[in-house]
């Protein structure tokens, strides 16, 4: 009788052993989901969670992570590869996901690795809009590029109309603040003097003092080290050296104030460290990020021109400032300014609908998101309400 009952434990544990040993092969036959993507920022009051369909795949299985718990919790189960979580708490904060294909409870994969979303808000409301098309004040014929002062004074380069007009915070017309061919990118230094450039000219780039005074110049036509193909935008860093975007010649100078150049980086290309038609810059904490337009992208680089990281933005992306903890981009091709983190995350998108061709942006001194929309002739101005 012992004997008997030892010899039934033992083949139930022999049972248990080849059912695991299956369970252990379906799992391992079955391959987990992969480009698990979770929304960042972009749908407004929902996050969608989607992934790679897989061969074998019957179902699969969303676990959410539990802030309380810290445990992942079983979110849904489906069958499609696409799910909105809508219930979200509080928008900017992220929630992790992780998925597994689970078509039984014998019949299952690993998990994917874990990614985050998270919803967006919108806080921005149209403040006001000025100019038309026309030669007169307050019109504009091809007005690419924006620009602010330390009393948030608005300047708007006029590159049809060769000249930067200047108008006070609230959009009235204050003078024609400079003349030059191709009037593009300009911006202020810290002891007031200013920067301003053009095209087509025997000195593409001036710098002038705050009483207009001319004090240096350089730069015509070419690929030299003193050359430009164009320029597009610049930005001037803690330091107050000045970085220019050319467009033409796909990279980026940085010069003192001297015109001296003190580097150069970027070629045509889709590589890392590469450009087609980079347009905007700025400087942000520390680092030089460039929209690098064509290949739909923002590149970020060390203040040595070392390559350091980049992310994708669908939509062309022209103009880019910094202001606080956020960057803002001109996303020409979805016609909206997007407001990201430094990572890329998006916070928010302001303007949806409201221009015809979104092609700069400049923050002012109080938070003022100001932007060029050039088919439109006019410049328009969001406040956070």
């Amino acid at each position: 009788m012992f004997l008997s009952c030892e010899k039934e434990v033992q083949t139930q544990i022999e049972i248990k052993t080849i059912r695991d040993t299956i369970r252990i092969v379906d799992t391992l036959n079955v391959d987990r989901p992969i480009n698990l993507k979770a929304s960042k920022g972009a749908y407004g009051s929902k996050i969608t969670i989607s992934w790679t369909p897989m061969p074998l795949a019957q179902k699969y299985q969303i676990w959410k992570f539990n802030d309380l718990t810290q445990k992942y919790d079983l979110l849904k189960e489906l069958a499609d590869t696409t799910f909105d979580d809508i219930n979200i708490n509080k928008p900017l904060t992220k929630n992790f996901y992780k998925v597994r294909t689970f078509n039984t409870s014998s019949s299952f994969s690993r998990f994917n690795d874990a990614d985050y979303g998270y919803t967006s808000i919108s806080n921005y409301y149209k403040l006001l809009t000025f100019g038309s098309e026309g030669s007169g004040a307050s019109q504009f014929n091809f007005n690419m590029h924006i620009e602010v002062d330390k009393i948030g004074s608005i300047y708007v380069s006029d590159e049809g109309l060769n000249r930067v007009l200047k108008f006070s915070a609230a959009g009235s017309f204050i003078e024609q603040f400079y003349s030059g061919s191709g009037a593009r990118a300009m911006a202020f230094f810290n002891n007031g003097n200013y920067i301003a450039t053009r095209t087509q000219s025997s000195s593409y780039v001036q710098i002038f003092n705050p009483n207009k005074q001319l004090i240096k110049e350089w730069g015509t036509y070419g690929t030299g080290d003193s050359n430009f193909g164009n320029i597009e935008c610049l930005t001037i860093d803690d330091e107050q050296n000045i970085w220019i975007v050319d467009g033409v010649n796909h990279r980026i100078k940085k010069y003192d104030q001297n015109g001296n150049l003190l580097l150069k980086f970027g070629k045509q290309g889709k590589a890392e460290g590469d450009f087609d038609a980079p347009f905007g810059i700025c400087y942000f904490k520390s680092k030089i990020y460039v929209s690098d337009t064509r290949n739909n992208r923002i590149e970020v680089f060390d203040k040595n021109g070392k390559f350091l990281k980049v992310f994708t933005i669908r939509g062309y992306i022209f103009g880019i400032r910094a202001f606080g903890d956020n960057i803002y981009l001109a996303n020409s091709g979805e016609g909206t300014i997007i407001k990201t983190d430094e990572n890329g995350d998006i916070q928010e998108k302001i303007g949806a609908g409201s221009f015809l061709n979104l092609v700069d942006v400049t923050i002012a001194p109080n938070g003022d998101v100001i932007a060029c929309d050039v088919y439109g002739r006019r410049i328009i101005v969001f406040r956070k309400g």
